[in-house]
């Protein structure tokens, strides 16, 4: 009997620690009613370099239209553009990069390559792909006015490969091809998730250390199918979103038929130009940094908004409805 109490004991003392341990994290989230948004749409540790020069959109004919289209669906700040056509003279093909300016301190970061709506100016995104490179990420915003199919994010996926590559770049070997994830908002999260379609399996083919962790599909159009998608997928819809409305075919054929792990998040008071609002506006920014986080950081509390039979997600308040696959389920 003496033998064999020792290492019950200690059995037991264990069992007793790690259950205090789980209780403590429970009673820490329990007591932080804090929404995503709260604590995660923050300027980040990382100051960003970038090439990328914006001006109000109001500047340009086309720009005018946009910007009074954006505030007729009830955007607060004014939109931003580039000089990338029609919005200006410069080519309507390109790539826009953001990376942290201390990149070269650090050991690498993971990639976003995120496509804009259809029509959209790149820089209507610029306060958003700067919160995302803020985290750490390198982040290349592939544009070509139409920004509606895979081979969009394929070119930016291509700047980055070839950035990582090149000896006068300050990406030169700095970009962890292995922590890829496709996002893009409207047509551009239709792209992106044809880009969550095709490259994974590609992906060796295209570098041998690339690999596809994840998507971002914000608001997508309909031009994708999710039993064809073979990673980790988030969709944030919102609820007054009449152009891609959450109960549509971003449900049918897309999030309910899902072969991978995957979420949906339905913003209240979200219109289908809010992510193009300020960053402050946008009240699904907070998810989409902490969908990021967990997904290529390693953030444990960013997965606790995911992961867990507890997760957090479901009782944000901004959301009128949340849900996730039985795939997601099975994470744990």
């Amino acid at each position: 009997m003496t033998r064999t109490n020792g290492p019950r004991r200690a059995v037991a003392a264990l069992l007793i620690a790690l259950a205090t341990l789980v209780t403590a994290q429970a009673a820490a989230h329990a007591e932080d009613p804090r929404t995503a948004q709260e604590i995660f749409n923050q300027p980040g540790p990382h100051a960003v370099a970038t090439e990328v020069r914006t001006n109000p959109c109001q500047e340009s004919i086309y720009g005018m239209v946009a910007h009074i289209g954006v505030h007729l669906f009830g955007n607060t700040a004014d939109p931003t553009c580039t000089q990338a056509f029609p919005y200006g003279l410069e080519s309507p093909v390109g790539v826009n990069t953001y990376y942290p300016a201390d990149i070269a301190e650090l050991p690498s970061a993971p990639l976003l390559v995120f496509t804009p709506g259809i029509n959209a100016n790149p820089g209507m995104y610029d306060a958003l792909a700067k919160r995302f490179a803020e985290q750490g990420f390198a982040v290349v915003v592939p544009y070509d006015f139409f920004n509606s199919l895979a081979y969009v994010p394929a070119l930016g996926l291509a700047v980055a490969v070839l950035a990582n590559r090149d000896p006068n770049s300050p990406l030169f070997g700095k970009i962890d091809l292995g922590r890829t994830v496709f996002g893009g908002h409207s047509a551009g999260g239709q792209a992106a998730l044809q880009a969550g379609t095709i490259f994974p399996a590609a992906a060796t083919l295209i570098d041998p250390e690339l690999r596809v962790i994840g998507v971002l599909a914000i608001e997508p159009g309909p031009l994708a199918l999710g039993a064809a998608i073979g990673v980790p997928t988030l969709f944030l819809t919102g609820y007054n979103d009449f152009v891609v409305p959450d109960f549509a075919w971003v449900r049918w054929w897309q999030y309910n038929i899902m072969a991978a792990p995957s979420w949906i998040a339905n913003a209240r008071g979200v219109t289908h130009f809010s992510p193009v609002d300020g960053i402050e506006h946008y009240r699904s920014a907070g998810t989409a940094i902490a969908w990021l986080r967990y997904l290529a950081l390693g953030d444990t509390d960013a997965a606790s908004w995911f992961t867990g039979p507890d997760w957090r997600l479901p009782a944000d308040p901004t959301y009128f409805s949340v849900h996730r696959n039985a795939r997601a389920d099975a994470l744990g």
